[in-house]
């Protein structure tokens, strides 16, 4: 049987910056991550970044639909 090392739950900015940390000093790391189309998690995809590009094209001058 499979020994491994590290396992991080969820692939949002911490368990990425964590998965590549840790596999960088060689250790061998289990990501489970439920959605496999959300990688980088909630801030990235629905709330942070989208937030901000909204508010910057309204500050443009930009037309929603």
């Amino acid at each position: 049987m499979k020994t491994i090392q590290n396992i991080i739950i969820g692939l949002g900015k911490g368990g990425k910056t964590l998965a590549k940390f840790l596999a960088q000093k060689g250790e061998e790391v289990l990501v489970i991550e439920k959605s496999n189309q959300m990688y980088g998690g909630t801030c990235i995809n629905i709330a942070c970044l989208p937030s901000k590009r909204l508010i910057i094209e309204a500050g443009n001058g930009v037309e929603f639909c």
